[in-house]
């Protein structure tokens, strides 16, 4: 059962992830006490009026965590994906640390869904199994979750959505696991309320499951007009190492393992499908990327 009186202190909640979790955790009765760089810029402020408690701080900050963590159940823990590798590793162990030192009730780290069981000995790609495997190793309940490839990445311009294309990872005919940012927050909470259940689990979470081709019809029924979908050349792929990591892990590594959407509806009745998303909170995303000009041509 949820506390009531403890809050969750959360990690990036100017941005996506935390957001979207400090908006679950508010919804279901949590009080939320949140970090941000600046507590007076437009995204703080819209945060204290839903009843968030903001402390300012930076990463660096840890007298303000280590204060701020005090009296709290529980921490949530994700860093920004523009963190170079050794900051992402620093930070992250540092939070967990001072969770641990204070001795949260719970603490529940946000990994990625392409860490796999061996490192890949590229610091970018390590990074956030380096902070999972000192995670496991403190004396503290903890959960891990691994959200699944976001379906904000798929409507993002510069895609080719405004030319009547998109162009992604995964052949028309193979298919790939998508998480909605919003279920993220609502797996986490789901997460908080029974440390008894999840505490010590390794979780890899996802919203819906789908090929290329029925990308392509859902977004070609959300343009009102054809879309057609490709995979990126082997040219791009073999010139970009990012995307060509994520492009095998979605063949033959941790990016192709199947989440069981059925659990995953156990946890989150609300589980959105990548339809259901385009027709809710990613409709703005998709009108945006339709008009925007294409930059990777």
């Amino acid at each position: 059962m949820t506390n009531g009186k403890q809050p969750i202190f959360v990690f990036g909640a100017t941005g996506r992830q935390g957001g979207s979790v400090a908006k679950a955790l508010l919804k279901v009765g949590w009080p939320v006490r949140a970090l941000v760089l600046n507590s007076t810029d437009a995204a703080s402020l819209e945060l204290e009026i839903t009843g968030v408690e903001l402390v300012q701080g930076a990463f660096e900050d840890t007298d303000v965590i280590r204060a701020a963590m005090k009296d709290t159940y529980g921490v949530f823990s994700v860093l920004p994906a523009n963190l170079a590798a050794e900051d992402e590793v620093r930070y992250g162990i540092s939070i967990a640390d001072l969770a641990a030192e204070i001795g949260v009730d719970h603490l529940v780290y946000s990994s990625g869904a392409s860490v796999g069981d061996e490192l890949t000995g590229v610091a970018r790609f390590d990074a956030k199994p380096r902070i999972e495997a000192h995670v496991r190793e403190l004396r503290i309940t903890t959960t891990i979750v691994r959200p699944m490839i976001f379906m904000e990445m798929l409507v993002r311009p510069g895609f080719g959505l405004d030319e009547g294309r998109l162009v992604s990872l995964i052949r028309p005919d193979h298919s790939i696991q998508l998480t909605a940012v919003e279920d993220i927050g609502k797996f986490v909470a789901a997460v908080f309320a029974d440390k008894t259940r999840f505490g010590g689990m390794t979780l890899k979470i996802a919203s819906d499951r789908v090929t290329g081709h029925e990308l392509e019809a859902a977004l070609t029924e959300g343009a009102g007009r054809p879309i057609a979908y490709a995979r990126f050349s082997d040219d791009v792929l073999a010139a970009n190492a990012d995307l060509a990591h994520m492009a095998k892990s979605l063949e033959d590594g941790p990016l192709a393992e199947c989440v069981d959407l059925n659990a995953m509806r156990e946890i989150n009745p609300e589980l959105l499908t990548f339809r259901s998303w385009l027709a809710g909170n990613g409709r703005r995303a998709l009108d945006e990327a339709l008009r925007t000009t294409n930059t990777l041509a």
